[in-house]
């Protein structure tokens, strides 16, 4: 049972992620534990990954046609290039970055100077390298609240049914919520 001042302090983190933007979804209590694919190959998860589903992310409200590049600099470290298209001016938007492997399935992502890059905030929770992977990110405020990100990338922008069912069960097997689920709108794309 959540105790009367943990449940002020998730409504506290829901509104002020409300009103500030905030680029995750709020939960009460600590991160759970989550299985990573291990191994892990990352040669493998390169090229392009199309987002099918994510939780709200401020960053791409009003996004479309969004995209995750991945390429190789070294053996630990992996390029980012995330891409979408406005759907309020249709033009192309990206951001580029860097992800340090720290783990089997579990890398640091930096898109700003000055980030760490010593805890995974990236967790491939599932993937088979040419249809589909799982990603989440989970981070604990308090001992009370957390705050968590979810992504369904698949290798087509419109993937089939079996490779979608494929995707959920990774979540359903890691005891994740799908309700804050949103689809991304992957129609009418021009290449980026």
């Amino acid at each position: 049972m959540i105790h009367r001042s943990s449940l002020w302090l998730l409504i506290l983190l829901v509104v002020n992620g409300v009103w500030l933007g905030s680029a995750q979804v709020p939960f009460p209590g600590k991160c759970p534990d989550v299985k990573v694919v291990d191994p892990f190959d990352v040669e493998e998860y390169l090229g392009v990954w199309y987002e099918y589903a994510k939780y709200p992310f401020s960053f791409e409200i009003g996004r479309k046609c969004i995209s995750a590049t991945y390429g190789l600099l070294d053996e630990s470290t992996v390029s980012v290039l995330n891409a979408g298209i406005s759907q309020l001016t249709g033009q192309p938007s990206n951001i580029t970055g860097t992800a340090k492997l720290l783990g089997p399935g579990q890398l640091a992502v930096e898109f700003f100077p000055g980030q760490p890059q010593t805890e995974p905030n990236y967790l491939v929770l599932g993937t088979d390298y040419e249809s589909y992977a799982v990603v989440y990110s989970c981070t604990s405020v308090t001992p009370f609240a957390n705050l968590k990100l979810v992504w369904i990338l698949t290798r087509e922008r419109v993937p089939s049914t079996e490779t979608i069912d494929k995707a959920e069960k990774i979540l359903v097997d890691n005891n994740i919520s799908q309700a804050p689920l949103v689809q991304t709108a992957q129609k009418n794309c021009s290449e980026q």
